[in-house]
């Protein structure tokens, strides 16, 4: 019975070090969690779910240190032995008090509590070993409470042993605490008496589901999602049943023979919509600002995603990560695809990607050679550690001079990408430009101004080649900001919205449209503009076609913009709304909700079954 209680005080010590990264999680994310403002999430119901759900997850953990102490033996008299259950204890519940942690602040980029695909971001590359440091350092009040949980987990961990006497009675006694001890443990893990275990899509079902976030933990999410990286196959419809632009796009609609203009995508790190001044009362994107009026501009453009890794197969394979797992990391990234890359080196294009990190990070090295990128240039092709920004990579105008320099020597036609990083925690500038660029509101404002700087450096590099006319340059986002200033953009859906535009110098784009966009999107279009016939594999449709529509997944929910509402689906339950904080809830369409299950149905078989290239084309 001792050791019985000896475990129980454990568990509740773990309950209340959980509790106390919930409150510091509740706190850093108020501007995030704006949902639940008018309710009151201080409710005993709340409490109790939350409590269920820790208690389920620090039961499984644990389960090594139940058997240890729980299953009758006489062990516990050596020394040795309780040292071995102290240390089991540090080594299965350390790492996961550190990882809630992380969730604190990695929440407000991911907006989900941290899943699996977590484990091999973290393993791609160097990127770790790069921003730890810095990190530690900008969030100290994190590194602070994880010593302050680690402190009392060490003075809680040792035990007195009591020995049993193998009578009948002693025994019997064992055997009975253990058989009861068992059982309210598979019930605390089971997370109570109903039929099936409780799993993340029931967060929220006792107080409210706009808690879930609040709810859940993130050793639940990342330990439940191990085995949740595959796609669900759906049913919904029979083939004829689903919506034909689903197949394949077709030759483009434009009348005139493909014409082999230069394309340049420009994916600016964490350049939200809120960032830019044409839109907004701010100057910190003066040179953007200044093309817009001369470009074709969407204003309606939504990110499929809310990381750099998923920007990039959406942006140039028209790919969206509608699964736990982003493409570059999934069980999919095998699959054959066609990219812009693959289908313009077939038509002649000399292709390439840049990017100033190194070469590992995100899985962009291995992607774009998947892709069929031609020509990889990184940090290392860079070569000159100067311009090097202490935790990412090369600084944006020094690489902006290099990726205009290669341009100038590129055979033409060329299809080249360049994403940019310098908007990135810690948000450090380059020393020589401390006092140029103003501070803003928050500390992302014033990479923004910094990167559009460089941005204006780079198009004065090229703006006199012959070759510049003859170009077709795309400049978006790769995702949002995870700060933000404008209430506008405080929401589910503004967190999404991005920039983007086509600048052609000889202006045969331009005008403003109103269309519903997205990343994937933009491959399409440009093959579009170009004339090019073929059929190819596209889970977008260009901007010059299509209806409006844009589409992301977010853990559990699967999210639809139209201009009919924003249609929410969460297993099958569907619910529509008419306003970006998704409060104003109106009837559901039809039509979305066939559109929804017939994009879901055809992008998972196609997944599944390595359908995203035709068959012509393999």
């Amino acid at each position: 019975m001792t050791y019985f209680y000896d475990f129980i005080k454990r568990i509740v010590l773990l309950l209340f070090i959980y509790f106390l990264s919930r409150l510091f999680f509740v706190l850093n994310n108020l501007n995030l969690l704006e949902s639940i403002y008018e309710y009151d999430f201080s409710s005993f119901l709340l409490i109790l779910e939350f409590l269920r759900f820790d208690l389920s997850i620090l039961l499984y953990i644990n389960s090594i240190i139940f058997l240890l102490l729980i299953f009758p033996n006489n062990l516990h008299q050596y020394k040795w032995y309780r040292k071995f259950v102290r240390y089991t204890f540090y080594i299965v519940n350390i790492p996961f008090i550190i990882l809630n942690n992380i969730d604190i602040e990695f929440f407000q980029y991911n907006q989900k509590r941290i899943t699996s695909d977590f484990l091999d971001l973290i393993l791609l590359g160097k990127d770790t070993a790069q921003i730890l440091p810095n990190y530690l350092i900008q969030y100290w009040p994190l590194v602070i409470l994880s010593f302050f949980q680690f402190f009392l987990i060490t003075r809680f961990a040792d035990y007195k042993f009591e020995k049993i006497f193998f009578s009948f009675r002693s025994i019997l006694k064992s055997t009975l605490v253990f058989i009861i001890a068992t059982s309210l443990f598979i019930i605390g893990a089971r997370g109570g008496l109903q039929l099936k275990p409780i799993k993340v899509v029931n967060a929220g079902e006792m107080s409210n589901p706009l808690f879930s976030n609040i709810v859940l933990n993130t050793p639940f999410c990342l330990l439940h999602s191990l085995n949740s990286n595959k796609l669900k196959e759906y049913e919904y419809f029979n083939v004829n049943e689903l919506n034909p632009n689903f197949s394949e796009v077709n030759s483009s609609s434009i009348d005139s023979i493909f014409s082999k203009k230069n394309i340049v995508i420009i994916i600016m790190e964490s350049l939200s919509k809120e960032f830019v001044g044409y839109y907004n009362d701010h100057d910190l994107t003066p040179f953007l600002d200044s093309l817009i009026p001369h470009s074709l501009v969407f204003n309606n453009t939504f990110s499929n995603g809310l990381r750099s890794i998923e920007a990039l197969p959406a942006i140039t394979a028209s790919i969206p990560t509608l699964s736990n797992t982003p493409f570059i990391t999934s069980t999919y990234a095998q699959n054959d695809f066609n990219s812009l890359a693959s289908i313009l080196s077939d038509e002649g294009y000399a292709t390439s990607f840049f990017h100033g990190g190194t070469r590992g990070t995100m899985g962009f090295y291995g992607f774009v050679k998947k892709a069929g990128f031609k020509n990889y240039f990184g940090l290392e092709e860079y070569n000159n550690y100067n311009d090097y920004d202490g935790t990412w990579g090369i600084y944006d105008e020094p690489f902006f001079k290099y990726f205009a320099e290669k341009l100038k020597s590129t055979k033409k036609p060329f299809f080249s990408t360049f994403f940019s990083l310098s908007a990135h925690p810690p948000y450090r500038l380059p020393k020589n430009y401390d006092d140029v660029f103003n501070e803003g509101e928050i500390a992302i404002h014033k990479l923004i101004s910094y990167s559009d700087f460089s941005l204006k450096k780079f198009f004065d590099e090229i703006k006199n080649e012959k070759w510049f006319n003859n170009t077709i340059f795309v400049i978006t986002a790769d995702h949002t900001s995870p700060k933000s200033v404008d209430k506008n953009f405080k929401n589910k859906i503004g967190r999404y919205s991005i920039p983007m535009l086509f600048y052609t110098p000889d202006k045969t784009l331009n005008g403003q449209s109103n269309v519903i966009t997205q990343h994937i999107d933009i491959m399409p279009s440009l093959l579009d503009v170009l004339g090019y016939k073929k059929s190819y594999f596209s889970f977008g449709e260009s901007v010059f076609q299509k209806e409006s529509w844009a589409i992301h997944k977010n853990n559990k929910r699967y999210c639809l913009i139209t201009e009919k509402g924003i249609l929410n689906n969460i297993e099958e339950n569907y619910s529509t709304f008419s306003d970006w904080r998704l409060k104003n809830r109106i009837e559901n369409d039809k039509g979305n909700i066939k559109f929804l299950k017939s994009f879901k149905q055809h992008y998972s078989k196609s997944m599944i079954y390595n359908q995203i290239k035709l068959k012509h084309e393999l």
